[in-house]
């Protein structure tokens, strides 16, 4: 009985100091933990509003991982999130703004994210999407402004959606 009462403590002690939060990136150096990968999202919008709260979910994290901007909301450029690696189907959950016209709200009380990325590995850096404070929405691709501050600060290889694709049309018409 004392080993079962034990045990439960243990584990109650154990569950209650899961980590659920995660930690921003600092852009000036290369993270030196070797179990992290970063996480970009960017951020652009008039400078009225601003990102006050994000949760992002993968299959390894049970409870999401969350991020609350209590001093210094975010209205423009990355929020960098160091996550743990590997993990697996990162996505937006939610995030909410706040500013001019005060807390926003969407899909599921919060607006969400629509890209996934399916795995990421530890020591590298991935793209997650872009939150339009305008118009509280998500973009697959980064915007072109910040692409040169990824590569330079983040270490960042651009991939796939990533680059928003831009098409010229040619006419053929011969006379």
């Amino acid at each position: 009985m004392k080993n079962i009462l034990l045990f439960l403590i243990v584990a109650v002690f154990l569950a209650a100091c899961a980590k659920n939060t995660v930690e921003l990136a600092n852009p000036d150096m290369r993270s030196s933990d070797k179990n992290v990968a970063t996480i970009l999202i960017a951020v652009e919008g008039n400078k009225e509003r601003a990102v006050r709260h994000l949760v992002i979910g993968t299959n390894e994290a049970p409870l999401d991982y969350e991020l609350y901007f209590h001093d210094k909301k975010i209205s423009e450029g990355f929020i960098a999130v160091k996550i743990p690696a590997p993990s697996s189907n990162i996505q937006f959950k939610e995030y909410s703004l706040s500013g001019h016209y005060g807390c926003s709200r969407g899909k599921a009380g919060y607006g969400s994210g629509s890209k996934t990325i399916t795995k990421v590995t530890a020591g590298k850096s991935y793209f997650l999407g872009t939150i339009n404070t305008d118009m509280n929405t998500v973009y697959n691709e980064m915007p072109s402004k910040l692409m040169p501050e990824a590569k330079s600060k983040y270490h960042y290889i651009p991939h796939g959606e990533d680059i928003e694709k831009k098409t010229k049309f040619k006419s053929h018409i011969s006379l």
